[in-house]
Order: C-alpha cells, then sequence, then structure tokens
C-alpha cells in the first residue's frame, strides 16, 4: 500500500513532468476526445428527442388520451360516454387526390396524391396549428368567398344545393366555398396560391392558408403527399366517405385535472360534430337544427364543450385510470386506447434502435481509440524511461513510479473526458436540422446528464484499460536503464497480479458495456463481434508478418529492409492493420449496402412493383378498371376486394397483453387491410398447412403470412379474433404462406376463405404495371373520371424512401467517418511510439552506408505493403459483411461495386504512406555521431 505522503508526492512530480511532455500525448487526447465525442454526441441527441417526446406528449398525440375507432362512426353510447369524461375533438385521415384547374406550377402537375384531415371545432385541444396567413382555424376553415383572405362575416348557404354541393363558380365571382389549409408542397406543386381553388373528390375549396405546423402530426407516421386540412363537414362534402373507405377515425380526450368536475358536452352535439353512419357504415354529416346547432352551414361545429385552453392538464394517473375504464366499458368496440405517455410509439422505438446501434458504433471507435491510447501511452513512457529510472535511483518504488505515471494519464485522459462531453453536449440545438428531417420533433436543447455520464464512464473505463499493460510494463524498467543512451523500453513481461489487473480492467469494460445496451442479446453479441475483430485482423496482421519474413529476397535491399520491418519485434504492423481495417471496413459495409439498396430500388423494385395503386375503386367501377388493361403501355392490371379490420386477439389473449414480436407490431397497430380468395395467389408458397377449396363454405378461416406467424407465436390451428366493422370476429389459421413484401405487389398478411367477407362493405385496390407514356395516360384518365379513386404513385413512394434512406445513411457514415478518424490517430501514434526505435534502426543504416533515399525507399516499402494488404482485406470484409446484410436480411440481390473496393484500398494505401511518412520524417535527419558516442 501506499502512504498518503507518497501519493502527494506522485502527483506533484505527476504535474511537473506534464509540464514537458505532454505533447508527445496529442494523439492520446484525440483518441479519448473522438471516441467520447461520438458516444456523448449520439446520447445527447436521442436523450433531447425523448425529452422532446416527453414534453410535447399531449401535443403530439392530440390530447391526453386518443381513441381509434373500429368502424367509420362511433355509438351514440360510445360518444356520450367520451364526451361525459373531459372535452372531445374527432379526427378523421385519408387519402385523397386534390386537383388544380389551373396547374401553373414548375411541373405542370393538375393532380395530387394528398393526405386529407378532418377536424371538428374543438381541435387543437393542446398545442396550435399554424397558419400563412395568421388566422384561427375555425375563420380559415368555414366558408368565404374564393379569390380572398380569410373568410367572415355571413355564414350562410353560400349557393349549396340540395345535395350538399357547393355551387360552382370562379375565384372572385362571390361564390363561397369551404376552406382548406394546404401544405406549402402542394402551393408549390400546383403553382397556385392562397385564395385559389382547388378540388378534392367531388367539391371545391378555397385555399385559406398555407398550413406551416400541426401538434399531431407526428401520430399521423409517414403520410405520403402534401397535408390538406379541412372541416369534418367540408370532408364529408367530398363524398370520400363511403362504406369500405380506407381511413382512420378517432377521437382526442383532453380530461379535467384532478378535483376538477367533467366537462358538460350534450352527446348530441359531440355526434353531429362527427361523420354520422349511413347505409352500413357510410359516412355523411348532418347540421342539427335550432338555434343552438352545433353546425353553421358548411361551417365548422361551435364546440358545446367548455375551451380546451380553460382546463388544467389531467395527471398521468387520471389519464390511465381513463384508459383503463374505455378499455372496460367497450370491451367489445375495437378501440384501440392510447395514453400520451405512450404517444408515437413508432418513433420511440425506431429512436431507441437507431440511438443503440449508434452508441455501439461510438463504442467500436472508442475501442479502436483504446489502441491508439495504449500505443500513445506506450510511447510517452518509453520516452520517459530515463525518468522513471532517477526517479527509483532516488528512493522511489514501483507504486510511487506507477501512480506518478497514472496521474498523468487520468489528466490527459480526463481532459478529453471533459472536452468530447462538452462538445456532445452542444450537438442537439447543431443536429435540430438533420434530426427533423427524419423525426418531426422539437428537439429539447437542454445539457442531458445521463448520456454524458455514460460517455464518460465508458471512456474512463477504456482509458484504464488500455493503458494499465504499459503502465505495468514500465514500472519493472531497472535503475541501470540511467546509464544507456538507449532505452528498448520496460520489462519483459507482465507479472500474474498484472494480468489479472488488466483482465479486470477489461472485465469493468464489459459490464458498462452489457449495462448501457438495453438488449441483453445485442451486447453479448457486440462484445463477441469485437473480440472476433480484434482476433480476424490479428490474425491478417500475423499473416502479413509471415508472408513479409518468408517472402523471396528482393534484388533492391531497401526493399529487403522495408519488408523486414514488417515483421520485426515491435513492429507496430498489428495495431496499423486493425486501426485502419476496421473504419475502412465499416465505411466499405455501409457504402455497398446503400448502393445495393439504391440499385434495387431505382431497378429490379421498380421492375416488379407495380406503377400505380389505386385504392377506394367502388365494386360497380371495377370492370372499368380491367378494361383500362387494353390501353397501351399497360401490361397488367390485378385487383382485390378489401375490408378494414383489426387484430383484437391473439389465441384469445387480448393484444396488449401478448408479447408480440417488434418487427410484427404493425399488424396490431391500427386497422388493417383484409381480403379474401377461394384461390391462392399466384406465386404462393405455403411454409405450414393447406389451402382451403374454391368453394369452401364453413367456419372462418384465414392464411396468414409468415413474418406474422413467427411474430404473434402462431401456427396453423390457432386462432386470431378480428373486429370488423364493430363485430368481432374468430377465424382459425388455415395456412401460413411466404410474402415478399418487398416487390411491392398486391399482397395481403391476411387472406380469408370465402363466406365470411363476401357480403361486406368493401372497396377494391387495383395496381397498374407498365412503363412509358402509356402509364401517364392512364394516370389522368382514372384521376379525371373517378373522383373518388385515389392513386398512389410507387415512383413517388420510391423517391421519398430513396430519401429517407440517404439521410438514415448519413447519420452511420458520420459514425464510421468518426471511427476512422480515430483509427488515423491511433495509426499516427503507433507510429510515433515506435520513433525512438526508427531513428535507432535509421542510425544504423547510415554507419552501414545506407543513404537518405535508401531509408526513404524501406519505409515506403513497409508502408506501401502494410496499407495495400490492410485495404484488400477491408474492402472485402466491408462487402462480405455488406453481402450478408442484403442477401440474408433483405433478401434482395447483391452486386459488388468496384469503384468502392478499388477507392478504399487507395485511401487505405494512401493515408498509410502520409501518416507512416510523416511519422518517421525525423528519422531520416538524424546524425549518427550522438548515438554512437553513447555506445
Amino acid at each position: 500500500m501506499i502512504s498518503a505522503r507518497d501519493l502527494a508526492l506522485a502527483f506533484r512530480v505527476a504535474l511537473r513532468e506534464l509540464r514537458s511532455g505532454q505533447r508527445r500525448l496529442a494523439v492520446f487526447l484525440g483518441c479519448m476526445f473522438l471516441g467520447v465525442f461520438a458516444i456523448a454526441a449520439v446520447g445527447s441527441v436521442s436523450e433531447a428527442v425523448r425529452a422532446g417526446l416527453a414534453r410535447d406528449a399531449r401535443a403530439l398525440l392530440g390530447g391526453d388520451a386518443s381513441v381509434e375507432f373500429a368502424t367509420q362512426r362511433p355509438s351514440d353510447d360510445e360518444l356520450a360516454w367520451l364526451s361525459a369524461r373531459g372535452a372531445v375533438s374527432q379526427v378523421v385521415s385519408l387519402r385523397g387526390m386534390a386537383r388544380s384547374a389551373t396547374p401553373n406550377g414548375p411541373s405542370g402537375e393538375d393532380t395530387a396524391m394528398v393526405a386529407l384531415k378532418g377536424v371538428d371545432a374543438a381541435y387543437p385541444l393542446y398545442g396550435a396549428v399554424t397558419l400563412d396567413p395568421p388566422q384561427p382555424l375555425a375563420d380559415a376553415l368555414r366558408d368565404g368567398p374564393a379569390g380572398g383572405g380569410p373568410a367572415g362575416g355571413d355564414q350562410s348557404d353560400g349557393g349549396q344545393s340540395a345535395g350538399g354541393q357547393t355551387a360552382g363558380g370562379k375565384p372572385g365571382d362571390g361564390t363561397l366555398l369551404p376552406g382548406v389549409v394546404v401544405d406549402p408542397l402542394l402551393l408549390e406543386r400546383f403553382g397556385v396560391r392562397v385564395g385559389d381553388v382547388i378540388s378534392v373528390g367531388t367539391q371545391r375549396f378555397r385555399i385559406a392558408a398555407a398550413l406551416l405546423g400541426e401538434p399531431d402530426r407526428v401520430v399521423q407516421g409517414i403520410t405520403y403527399g402534401p397535408r390538406v386540412l379541412m372541416s369534418l363537414q367540408g370532408l364529408e362534402r367530398t363524398g370520400l366517405l363511403v362504406p369500405g373507405t380506407l381511413l382512420q377515425s378517432g377521437a382526442r380526450i383532453r380530461l379535467p385535472a384532478p378535483g376538477k368536475a367533467a366537462p358538460d358536452v350534450a352527446p348530441d352535439v359531440a355526434r353531429d360534430a362527427a361523420p354520422s353512419a349511413t347505409g352500413g357504415g357510410a359516412s355523411s354529416v348532418t347540421a342539427p337544427a335550432g338555434p343552438s346547432g352545433a353546425l353553421s352551414a358548411g361551417g365548422p361545429p361551435v364546440a358545446a364543450s367548455p375551451s380546451p385552453a380553460s382546463l388544467r392538464s389531467a395527471d398521468e394517473a387520471t389519464v390511465a385510470a381513463f384508459v383503463e375504464a374505455a378499455r372496460t366499458a367497450f370491451p367489445d368496440a375495437g378501440w384501440r386506447v392510447e395514453s400520451y405517455s405512450r404517444a408515437v410509439p413508432r418513433i420511440r422505438n425506431l429512436l431507441d434502435r437507431v440511438d443503440t446501434d449508434l452508441m455501439l458504433i461510438g463504442i467500436a471507435a472508442l475501442l479502436v481509440g483504446g489502441l491508439g491510447i495504449a500505443e500513445a501511452v506506450r510511447g510517452y513512457l518509453a520516452s520517459r524511461m530515463a525518468s522513471i529510472a532517477t526517479l527509483k535511483c532516488v528512493g522511489g518504488g514501483v507504486a510511487t513510479v506507477l501512480w506518478t505515471y497514472l496521474f498523468q494519464i487520468l489528466l490527459i485522459g480526463g481532459a478529453g473526458i471533459v472536452a468530447g462531453c462538452s462538445l456532445g453536449a452542444a450537438v442537439p440545438p447543431l443536429a435540430a436540422g438533420l434530426t427533423g428531417q427524419l423525426i418531426p420533433v422539437q428537439l429539447d436543447a437542454s445539457v442531458h446528464a445521463a448520456p454524458l455520464l455514460r460517455a464518460a464512464l465508458l471512456g474512463l473505463a477504456i482509458l484504464l484499460a488500455f493503458s494499465l499493460r504499459p503502465l505495468l510494463l514500465a514500472g519493472a524498467v531497472r535503475p541501470a536503464t540511467l546509464f544507456r543512451g538507449y532505452v528498448a523500453g520496460g520489462g519483459n513481461g507482465l507479472t500474474p497480479a498484472g494480468r489479472v489487473l488488466v483482465g479486470l480492467g477489461f472485465a469493468v469494460l464489459a459490464g458498462l458495456v452489457w449495462l448501457f445496451t438495453p438488449d441483453a442479446r445485442l451486447a453479448w453479441g457486440f462484445m463477441a463481434g469485437c473480440a472476433g475483430c480484434f482476433a480476424v485482423f490479428r490474425v491478417v496482421a500475423w499473416g502479413l508478418r509471415a508472408g513479409a519474413r518468408r517472402a523471396p529476397h528482393a534484388g533492391n535491399p531497401s526493399v529487403r529492409l522495408g519488408l523486414a520491418s514488417i515483421h520485426r519485434p515491435g513492429a507496430p504492423t498489428v495495431n496499423m492493420v486493425f486501426a485502419l481495417g476496421l473504419g475502412l471496413t465499416a465505411l466499405v459495409g455501409i457504402a455497398q449496402v446503400e448502393r445495393n439498396l439504391s440499385a434495387s430500388l431505382a431497378r429490379d423494385l421498380s421492375r416488379d412493383a407495380p406503377a400505380f395503386f389505386f385504392i377506394n375503386v367502388l365494386p360497380d367501377q371495377v370492370a372499368e378498371f380491367e378494361a383500362l388493361g387494353n390501353t397501351p403501355g399497360v401490361t397488367r392490371i390485378d385487383n382485390a376486394p378489401m375490408v378494414r379490420g383489426r387484430i383484437v386477439r391473439i389465441k384469445g389473449v387480448p393484444v396488449q397483453d401478448v408479447a408480440v414480436a417488434p418487427d410484427a407490431q404493425w399488424a396490431v397497430r391500427g386497422d388493417r387491410g383484409l381480403s379474401h380468395a377461394g384461390t391462392p395467389p399466384p406465386d404462393t408458397e405455403l411454409t405450414a398447412g393447406a389451402w382451403w377449396p374454391p368453394d369452401y363454405s364453413g367456419p372462418p378461416v384465414i392464411s396468414l403470412s409468415d413474418d406474422l406467424a413467427r411474430g404473434f407465436g402462431v401456427t396453423v390451428g390457432d386462432s386470431l379474433t378480428f373486429n370488423i366493422l364493430g363485430r368481432e370476429v374468430t377465424a382459425t389459421i388455415a395456412n401460413v404462406r411466404k410474402v415478399d413484401w418487398m416487390t411491392f405487389q398486391l399482397q395481403f398478411a391476411v387472406l380469408f376463405a370465402p363466406g365470411l367477407l363476401d357480403r361486406a362493405p368493401a372497396t377494391w385496390v387495383v395496381t397498374a404495371y407498365g412503363t412509358g407514356a402509356g402509364m401517364d395516360g392512364l394516370y389522368r384518365t382514372v384521376t379525371a373520371a373517378h373522383a373518388n379513386v385515389t392513386a398512389i404513385s410507387m415512383r413517388e413512394i420510391l423517391a421519398e424512401v430513396r430519401v429517407l434512406m440517404e439521410r438514415m445513411g448519413v447519420m452511420f457514415r458520420a459514425m464510421a467517418g468518426v471511427m476512422l478518424a480515430t483509427g488515423l490517430l491511433v495509426v499516427a501514434g503507433a507510429i510515433l511510439a515506435d520513433r525512438q526505435r526508427r531513428i535507432y534502426d535509421a542510425v544504423i543504416y547510415k554507419v552501414c552506408g545506407a543513404t537518405r533515399r535508401d531509408i526513404l525507399l524501406a519505409l515506403v516499402t513497409e508502408f506501401l505493403t502494410t496499407g495495400l494488404v490492410t485495404g484488400l482485406f477491408s474492402a472485402g470484409t466491408g462487402t462480405l459483411a455488406a453481402w450478408a446484410a442484403v442477401r440474408g436480411l433483405l433478401k434482395l440481390p447483391f452486386a459488388v461495386y468496384p469503384g468502392v473496393v478499388a477507392g478504399t484500398v487507395a485511401a487505405c494505401v494512401a493515408f498509410a504512406l502520409v501518416f507512416g511518412l510523416a511519422g518517421t520524417a525525423r528519422a531520416l535527419k538524424e546524425k549518427p555521431a550522438p548515438y554512437l558516442r553513447n555506445e
């Protein structure tokens, strides 16, 4: 044990030594800073997004709680129950087509798929809708004259026909049209402005404002097409709310704070503010009569409940009690009830996955930096061997020596940790632009302690784990070393106690990785992968050294010297191969995956996928679409009926109580498209069970996709219960089939046998295949003739997917770049740590008659060979990893891109030469005389 007096002495000596030797630890500082910064930055951004989600959870969800209805219209009892417990706002969302009579945009488009959203007067219960020009949302959505600003004044009928359609008219002729607010992208695409007129379905609307922000946009998930926001009454006038229309109907509830009475909401007013059912689930809106009526002609309803802004927010316990009460009161309604505390689960799950993946890449970068730390510490201690020997000569023990240099390592490493955490904490405000494109949530830019503490602990653990070995070896230096002009290093090896201490350091590091990784299997896999990478690259380095040792003797002595330097004792070959190889392998893998995905989207998927999906096709329109198969350029038309339903039980257990696999949770989050068929779809491959007869007439049975069967933990003979149009139906799984979703063809996860769904209100989905101008003509024909049909262009969908992939790729490439930058620092540290030996070798070469040119050629041979072998191996390993990801995980064709391989090899050679020659330049300038006098 060392005394407090000796500790104080060691600390004073450490401070004095740092005044002269800190420059030698620049690489050490750089490696520590980069690794800690990467982990702190990723953690800070993720925590800022989580804090933003928690802060704005109510606004993001749209209320304290939300209810998704299983039908287009909730029952009177359901609405009365909800309205008795808080302020209620109803929302209906669906896709539709918008049309402009005067397409003046750069693309000349006159139709576009849009994301329609109908809201009532109470919307939004939390947050605010941002419009340009600024105005209350209610004013923007009520009837007003086309060509003017915000509507106001007389809200009379405005020329409506008995059927609810607004009379035609040109902008500025005084005709009153219901208002909409639209995404600025739609204004740009159509070349229109506020005051102009667009059509949705069979109804014309005036553009009242540009929609700059809506508080609950996040809960809608990915919405393809610009947003068009209108009143529920305006949505009804479009004629799109027919039986079987694909839509989401829900309500947001703002609950009173504890101790406050529930708002007095008239159930009939809440009911009339929502689409009413006609003809088996069709939706229409009827304005209540009388002076207190909540609807004006064509305008939004007047809220009967108290102003949401006047209510204090309910606490989490109150909301949880409401959610449980809703599920208990209507167990068979097929509702999906969510609390604000569990808002936007898709974003949370995506964030957790990306955060974990990027954090592990950051840890990998810090592990690579650990090699640089070890080399920098070794090189620094090698330069201080005379001081260590002197300290021992004047009575300093091994403990004093170890603590002296441990203090120095901790001070320099601590500076790197503090700098990395400080800069990492400043990243969230700078990253708001990129994360805003991926996740539309406003970040909480305050400093978050948890990710910084995580980064600091990991940095400290790696600092100690990688510096203990060279520190313990330096402590074994003999005092007699002081009488030599050249010192080769410390002791010959670690003592058993030293090995235990080093092993304990790595065990603590592994424990921290396991603690900070949410998935234990992923943590173990990561640690095993890191150990495997160390082993693989060490084998490569060993093979390179063995190959250099057994290489035929070259005629040029300098080439022989260069090859001999690769396998000489103490050569930095292992660290150079690992540091350069790991970073370049990651970059190659990411680049090859991105190239293959882009190629698949542009070539394979575009070739196999349909050109258009047409949804909300009515049964009496199907024959017309089938006839379009004769249109020039159209090669194929497929169609299938579709009914919306929701999975509510799996093997009799409510879905909320079933542990559904993460990759199958999408199927139980809301309504799903269900279809029926007597014969199996083309190219069907059954993995279990058998198909039913074409004229099947027995109990309900289904065919389930294999991915859902795995995710649900079900097989043939098990049951699933669905809520279809408010009625629960239990069906037995008759077979399981393989479904390749990446083809984008017309496929369903659940197919019913004939019988149950044959007479259910349904719309049809039609897909059209083909290329060239014929498809553009088909698009124009369909959108002009069928106002109720929504046309989804796969070209636009794939373009948005590519953009999303590119944005995600930026983050992973940035982290791989940090790993490579850390690797370059490791290379620099390894070469600098070996500089004394290279100077000594250069002196011997010069004494033996070698010129600077000869020594330079030897160095070029060494670094060129190391860089070339490392580059080839990195390119091959990265390409192999990309092949495994593309073929094994994504099930897509794989191609090798030679440009990526050639660029990797060239970069590796360049890095090795530049850093190698820069670090050994001093060896060429040293004169032999001073060294010979001391030998």
